[in-house]
């Protein structure tokens, strides 16, 4: 049976933070250094390649500079694949066995650079299916264990969690509505959908690939993402 308390958990072990660039993973990055009372822990930041803003990326490294992380930071990704040429080939991502993003982009870097004891920022109000997620929990797909701190947060605590510390957020959530890891996911909202095809670089990007993707579900995307693509304006905050 795995412990409930997580302060006292990582105050004896050796793990990593993953850090998405993300409001949610720079709270539990910040909530680490408040908490933890050593140093034997690291920092992985996964670059989808391909489809990961190099804002984010600067924002990410930026910000372990600010608080002397810099040495602890591992930058990766995974250099045999593009993601928008997986796209294509593959078709859309989707959750399940088909959400082969994760797999390949994500969970492959992990298993390669992360200690078996992992740090994240996922909380239950974030999803339906992330409503059973626990403070620490073994992960079947990485066969390592997950920490949580911040399950029970709100993304009203996180927010204000982030003002207390004077930390700005991802500047890619002014310009697209999210964080500028994943450009393109399938399950922006609308609006994020919008003020991503905003950019003209991404928008091309984005739909060339959706138009040539493999599958009925790709022409299904395609065509959500071309109906919203005429709307130019939102109303509301940027979050």
């Amino acid at each position: 049976m795995l412990p409930i308390n997580v302060k006292e958990f990582l105050n004896r072990k050796y793990f990593t933070v993953l850090f998405s660039g993300g409001k949610d993973s720079t709270a539990a990055l910040l909530w680490v250094l408040d908490h933890i009372n050593h140093s034997n822990w690291n920092i992985l930041y996964v670059e989808v390649t391909g489809n990961t803003h190099p804002l984010c990326t600067k924002y990410v490294v930026e910000l372990c500079e600010e608080f002397g992380l810099k040495n602890r930071l591992i930058i990766g990704n995974n250099g045999k694949y593009e993601f928008f040429e997986c796209l294509r080939r593959w078709g859309v991502p989707i959750i399940g066995k088909y959400r082969w993003c994760m797999y390949n982009f994500k969970i492959k870097v992990i298993k390669r650079y992360a200690k078996g004891v992992q740090v994240t920022g996922i909380k239950k109000s974030d999803s339906h299916m992330r409503r059973k997620r626990e403070k620490i929990e073994f992960f079947k797909l990485t066969k390592t264990i997950a920490v949580n701190p911040l399950a029970n947060w709100t993304t009203k605590q996180v927010l204000n969690y982030l003002k207390k510390k004077h930390v700005k957020l991802n500047p890619c959530y002014r310009l697209y509505g999210h964080s500028g890891n994943c450009m393109f996911c399938p399950y922006h909202s609308k609006k994020q959908i919008i003020r991503t095809l905003q950019d003209p670089e991404w928008r091309n990007k984005i739909l060339s690939s959706l138009k040539h993707g493999k599958g009925r579900i790709s022409k299904e995307k395609y065509n959500l993402w071309m109906k919203w693509k005429a709307q130019t304006t939102l109303m509301g905050g940027v979050i």
